[in-house]
């Protein structure tokens, strides 16, 4: 059985894991997660294939490995059958690119935005242009229509908004210039609720919301945030900028305000303070594991469009592996 190129490698009862008749079978001198200590060098920690059964999608650990010139994938769940907890394993190997973030230049893409980080991706560049005159809150709404055309009631719903005060209290925090599009979201809405996405985590039922498949933060776990980044207004950590020059060495959150949390120290965050290429109000990437700091897009507005292309056009809504698609979102970034 094949799922995007996955093989099934094991579904059995997760008992029958190492038994020597029934359990899973990988040649001895392949990395796995299960019999030697090669280091995963995956840079996300979850994708979605289908369940075996019910076909439906499912959140699956990923590993990778490099292996003779190849990139052997794993994707590792447990799932529930007849009340015994099965483990549910599918594998993929491919040969590594050599030089992958080389573009062949026949068929790079030149953005009209500045960063061109998706520069690679066919139709952005049209996609974005279609959209570059329209009222962020319109493409907002459009692309929150898709989601629930798409996903129906597995799309997680939006809270009701706030008033602007409570908004801009945020900005005061440093005294910076507000964002209009981002006070414009929190007006329309209050993030995701996080309750119902919560219900069906626990379930096993895939859930999806509006930053890359993940729940936009509420309000108040903005300004948590914001109040203890702005205690390290000052201070100054090493970064590497992707592009060169476009983010600062600021702390972690410092100067920013974050939009997407996934609980373990990574954010997609707008900046307050960029650096001397960058743009204020530009969007990040931010990571306490890691020292790079990619700038996704160079405003709210340019970011959401690039997230609705990427669900729209090509089927990808997580960042492990897409609705549809074949890559993660990450995969098309440029980083060099």
């Amino acid at each position: 059985m094949y799922e995007k190129g996955w093989e099934l490698l094991y579904f059995k009862e997760s008992a029958l894991l190492f038994s020597e008749h029934s359990g899973i079978q990988i040649p001895d001198d392949m990395p796995s997660p299960f019999q030697n200590s090669k280091d995963n060098i995956a840079r996300t920690d979850q994708i979605e294939l289908v369940h075996p059964i019910s076909k439906q999608p499912y959140p699956f650990e990923l590993m990778e490995y490099e292996h003779e010139g190849q990139m052997v994938r794993y994707a590792i769940a447990e799932v529930l059958e007849a009340g015994l907890p099965y483990k549910c394993v599918w594998w993929k190997k491919e040969p590594i690119e050599e030089d992958r973030n080389k573009e062949n230049p026949s068929q790079v893409i030149e953005l009209e935005h500045q960063f061109g980080i998706y520069h690679s991706v066919p139709g952005m560049k049209e996609f974005l242009a279609k959209y570059k005159g329209m009222a962020f809150i319109e493409i907002w709404q459009e692309y929150h229509e898709f989601l629930k055309e798409k996903f129906g009631e597995l799309l997680v719903p939006l809270v009701p908004g706030n008033a602007e005060k409570e908004i801009t209290a945020i900005f005061d925090l440093y005294e910076a210039e507000r964002i209009e599009d981002f006070v414009s979201l929190y007006r329309y809405c209050n993030g995701n609720d996080l309750e119902p996405w919560m219900e069906l985590m626990e379930a096993g039922q895939p859930a999806y919301a509006h930053i890359t498949g993940y729940p936009l933060m509420s309000l108040k776990e903005i300004l948590m945030e914001a109040e203890d980044a702005v205690k390290d207004a000052g201070r100054q950590e090493e970064v590497q900028s992707i592009p060169e020059g476009f983010v600062k060495d600021n702390f972690m959150l410092s100067w920013k305000v974050p939009i997407y949390r996934d609980g373990g120290g990574h954010f997609i965050a707008i900046d307050l303070d960029p650096g001397t290429e960058g743009r204020y109000g530009q969007v990040i990437e931010v990571d306490y594991k890691y020292d790079d700091r990619v700038v996704l897009a160079d405003s709210l507005k340019e970011y959401i469009t690039v997230l609705y292309y990427f669900v729209k056009e090509l089927g990808v809504i997580y960042n492990g592996e897409g609705f549809e698609g074949d890559k993660p979102i990450s995969a098309y970034i440029v980083r060099s």
